[in-house]
């Protein structure tokens, strides 16, 4: 926990347990930082999140006051403002995390505004910029392109520093150190591969988005189980795709067909990548999942409808909205508590992969 946030939640304590009332006056700045063994900036920087918060008063020449009504509303009676932050809203997947999300949130008694960004970088900057400039209690964002370097994180450190607590969803920034909640993409990328190696496949392609973290984690995973196997890692079977490329599959048609050359099974990024894929497949001839088979993650709509229904890793979609909620709510309670969580996988095995009948 961040120095200034123990000495605002010791005012936050005191105020709820009666220990500080209405229009009481708090210590001094110096006998405040003896008390906790923090600078003066720290403690100042924590008597305006406080003043922010609506918590205290600075009354000039005097000192900070328990600003009146703190003892008759405690925090957790208060209207928490919550805003979410994500990239899409018609993909097939983020209705039902924003759905899982908003009613958590609201039978909490939250309001909560939504913000899109659209997986652009400029306009995560905007809406980053104008949470800066909102009275927020708390903010779920899901990264803009996690795979990446990303230039905003200035921004979300920014929001931090008022005091408001920040959690991830789906994905994350790497040296943040900001919590997340998503599916353990590595694990999926495992689960996915070690199934098809269980089906006697060897000669495995993988397909990964290269500018987000969940691709990478996923080829992690991929390479996990193949080195569990001990077959050998060809960089010649993988293609990477970027946001662009994901969008216009067909443009990659050539790269794609030339690194699966031999292959008898994929790993998918998601499901809408083998979807594509299973129609690029067709119209080259090639036989899903006779001549390769396909494993993929998310486990969505478009894996039941896919020409051949697709085994896919359960992507827990409602719930994982529902445990960001509760564990944003519980960093607001408590700003030491790590928000932090992985949902473990499961597979969900359709006809898109058999077992195989090549050699070697």
């Amino acid at each position: 926990m961040a120095k200034y946030l123990e000495i605002v939640r010791w005012v936050e304590n005191r105020i709820k347990n009666g220990e500080l009332a209405d229009g009481d006056k708090l210590p001094p700045e110096n006998e405040l930082g003896a008390m906790f063994g923090y600078s003066r900036q720290t403690v100042r920087h924590a008597l305006s999140v406080l003043g922010k918060k609506g918590i205290l008063e600075s009354r000039q020449g005097s000192g900070n006051y328990i600003r009146s009504g703190q003892s008759a509303v405690s925090e957790d009676t208060r209207e928490k403002r919550i805003k979410v932050i994500s990239t899409y809203i018609n993909s097939y997947l983020f209705p039902r995390v924003l759905q899982g999300m908003t009613r958590t949130l609201e039978a909490h008694g939250c309001s909560v505004g939504i913000a899109f960004t659209y997986n652009h970088i400029d306009d995560e900057k905007r809406v980053l910029e104008e949470v800066l400039g909102e009275d927020v209690d708390g903010v779920i964002a899901e990264p803009v392109m996690s795979g990446i370097p990303n230039v905003n994180c200035d921004l979300y450190e920014k929001i931090r520093e008022k005091g408001i607590p920040v959690l991830f969803f789906h994905s994350y920034y790497p040296g943040l150190g900001i919590p997340h909640v998503s599916l353990n993409d590595v694990e999926a990328g495992k689960a996915a591969a070690e199934y098809l190696i269980s089906l006697g496949h060897r000669r495995i392609a993988g397909i990964f988005k290269s500018d987000d973290g969940q691709g990478q984690r996923r080829y992690q995973g991929y390479v996990e189980a193949l080195r569990a196997h001990d077959i050998p890692i060809r960089e010649s079977r993988v293609v990477w795709l970027d946001t662009e490329d994901e969008r216009n599959f067909t443009y990659s048609r050539d790269r794609i067909l030339n690194r699966m050359k031999g292959c008898t099974a994929c790993v998918c990024y998601n499901d809408e990548v083998a979807h594509a894929l299973t129609g690029l497949l067709q119209e080259e001839g090639i036989a899903v999942p006779n001549e390769v088979s396909l494993a993929s993650v998310d486990n969505s709509e478009l894996a039941r409808l896919n020409a051949v229904p697709l085994t896919s890793v359960i992507h827990p979609m409602e719930s994982l909205g529902e445990r960001a909620a509760e564990n944003l709510l519980a960093m607001i309670r408590e700003p030491d508590f790590d928000g932090t969580y992985e949902f473990p996988v499961e597979i969900k095995v359709r006809e898109s992969a058999v077992r195989c009948r090549a050699r070697g």
